[in-house]
């Protein structure tokens, strides 16, 4: 790609003087003035610009699938609650990462200021943009440091929703760290949610996520690490830490890069054009081409970031951010990313605003990580008044030294010229250039939305129009109908009258009839009642009459007088045939 290092402009009075035109060139010896300047010129045009080094890095994620389908049960009358709770993770979890926008973002890193430098701006992350992204505020306090040496078994239940038995005999060590496996969380979860144990189930979701996405550490496995930055409930500045850390630890040298890849694709892309040239050439550009024909100018600054009103800048001790993440310590320089919130590049940044003030690993130096501890109890925190009006732009002086940072660091792809429609090289003296950009960007904006708003009530007129016509129709096709709609209605009144009136002669039999019943279940209860007496007391002349007939055997018996005449005999006779006449089956009392 041939690049032109300088930018001459001739102005003449006329769009293509003659070269016989003396008055405006000034005769043959002013004109000769600037043969060696073109030829000067041309030679730069033909030598290709140096270029920086790239590296090939590797964006590997593991398979989510058993993760998403669980996640499929928070429907969407719960997913509010969800996501108020544990901010916008689900959204990470089900977002497809694209490893090409991110290994083109990567060879832009510059590793001494902590950002992405392009060829008239500079992108950089930040706690703020995060914790808009993400859904979850940063907390004014002193961030997740590194894990307790002793497990809390109890806390990680309570967290969870768990026993501390099920936490203590599921607690495994992986490598060198140690945790939860994904398959007894995945168990655990699927439980609770069969039971309806809703708050349970969206804590455990929310945790393997922590660990699966937000801080991936090994395959299908939630460190303690993760575990801890869930139960504290603050992990932006974790998460911006990791990603700094990941990227400057290889840079320079390519491989794996372990950090929460769908947030930082997702920044990225929030800042890149989402309609025009930028868009429509992605199937005839590659990535790195699209990403070098951008200029400052179409960068979307003022996107969602326009509600920030508060900045963290620095703490303690430290002029930028010293950031503590799962695996090390960074700083990074949010000076550098003020128009990025909405604010005023107004100038060049200060050496100690932008110096590197802390990268280690955290194992290697625990005292200095105690003084970052330390540092985060007092925050400095600017607004608007402090870093000025909200007015996306930057000024000169800030801008041309992006761009000598550029010559000294290099780009590393060439140069194209921009898809997108610029603003004029030459502008009025009393307007700032900056300014006129941004107008020119607003009023673009502006012409969009007309145009859109436009197209909308065009559509909404002619929708209008149509269900007119199409009212007008019906209407006419109907009035047939409708007429015999109305003579069906008084024949169906009759019918229903006439069924009205049945209706009402069988309730009033029905009634008759149950009046019957109950006069009949009365006179069998009467019944019932004396034929029951009746039984009774031919029960207890029963009981009587046998009493008599003991007592007769037993006379009969014991009597030691002589037998009388026969004539008594036979009347005796006579009256024991007559009782055995009035006792039904008493005969046995006569043996």
């Amino acid at each position: 790609m041939i690049f032109l290092k300088g930018l001459f402009i001739l102005r003449f009075s006329r769009p293509y003087p003659g070269l016989d035109d003396t008055r405006e060139w000034g005769g043959n010896d002013h004109f000769n003035r600037y043969i060696p300047e073109l030829d000067s010129l041309i030679e730069m045009a033909t030598v290709p610009e140096p270029k920086r080094k790239t590296c090939s890095y590797i964006f590997h994620r593991e398979s989510l699938t058993s993760l998403i389908e669980l996640s499929s049960l928070v429907t969407s009358d719960r997913l509010r609650g969800f996501v108020d709770q544990y901010g916008d993770i689900m959204t990470l979890l089900k977002m497809v990462v694209d490893p090409v926008p991110l290994q083109t973002l990567l060879q832009f890193y510059d590793p001494e200021l902590r950002c992405f430098t392009f060829q008239d701006y500079q992108l950089a992350p930040t706690l703020e943009e995060y914790s808009i992204l993400l859904g979850v505020p940063v907390r004014h306090q002193v961030p997740f440091l590194d894990v307790p040496k002793e497990v809390d078994f109890r806390v990680i239940a309570r967290a969870l929703h768990l026993s501390v038995r099920d936490i203590s005999d599921s607690w495994k060590t992986n490598g060198d760290v140690v945790g939860l496996p994904l398959k007894f969380l995945l168990r655990v979860a699927r439980g609770e949610a069969e039971k309806g144990n809703w708050g349970a189930f969206h804590a455990q979701l929310a945790v393997m996520i922590y660990g699966i996405v937000l801080f991936p550490s090994m395959p299908n496995f939630i460190d303690y690490a993760a575990v801890c930055i869930f139960i504290g409930r603050n992990p932006v500045p974790t998460l911006l830490a990791d990603t700094y850390y990941a990227i400057h630890s290889r840079h320079g040298k390519g491989g794996a890069i372990r950090c929460c890849l769908p947030l930082l694709l997702r920044w990225f892309m929030y800042l890149l054009p989402v309609s025009g040239p930028f868009v429509d050439a992605q199937s005839t550009y590659r990535w790195t081409q699209r990403v070098m024909s951008l200029t400052s100018y179409d960068i979307r600054w003022q996107s969602y970031r326009m509600d920030v009103r508060d900045v963290i800048m620095s703490c303690g001790e430290f002029r930028n951010v010293p950031l503590v993440g799962t695996k090390g310590c960074i700083n990074y320089n949010p000076v550098l990313s003020l128009r990025q919130l909405g604010f005023i590049m107004s100038r060049r940044p200060l050496e100690a605003e932008i110096a590197e003030s802390v990268y280690f690993e955290k194992r290697t130096d625990p005292v200095r990580l105690e003084q970052i501890g330390r540092a985060w109890k007092s925050i400095g925190v600017r607004d608007g008044s402090i870093l000025g009006k909200k007015f996306a732009i930057a000024m000169p002086d800030y801008t041309d030294w992006v761009k000598k940072r550029v010559e000294t660091l290099l780009l590393p792809y060439d140069r194209m010229s921009p898809l997108q429609v610029q603003p004029p090289l030459i502008l009025a003296d009393t307007v700032p250039a900056e300014q006129y950009k941004q107008a020119l960007m607003e009023s673009r904006r502006l012409k969009e939305k007309e145009q859109d708003a436009q197209m909308e009530l065009y559509q909404a007129k002619a929708e209008k129009l149509n269900l007119s016509h199409q009212l007008r129709d019906i209407q006419s096709a109907d009035v047939g109908e409708i007429r015999s709609k109305k003579r069906s209605y008084s024949e169906m009144e009759t019918l229903l009258d006439a069924e009205h009136r049945e209706c009402l002669r069988l309730q009033r039999a029905e009634a008759g009839y149950l009046k019957k019943i109950r006069d009949l279940e009365k006179q069998l209860k009467a019944k019932d009642i004396q034929l029951k007496k009746e039984v009774d007391q031919r029960l207890a002349s029963e009981t009587q009459l046998g009493a008599e007939v003991i007592e007769l055997r037993r006379q009969l018996k014991e009597k030691i007088t002589p037998l009388p005449e026969c004539s008594e005999c036979e009347l005796l006779i006579d009256q024991c045939h007559y009782l055995k006449t009035l006792i039904p089956g008493s005969c046995h009392f006569l043996r």
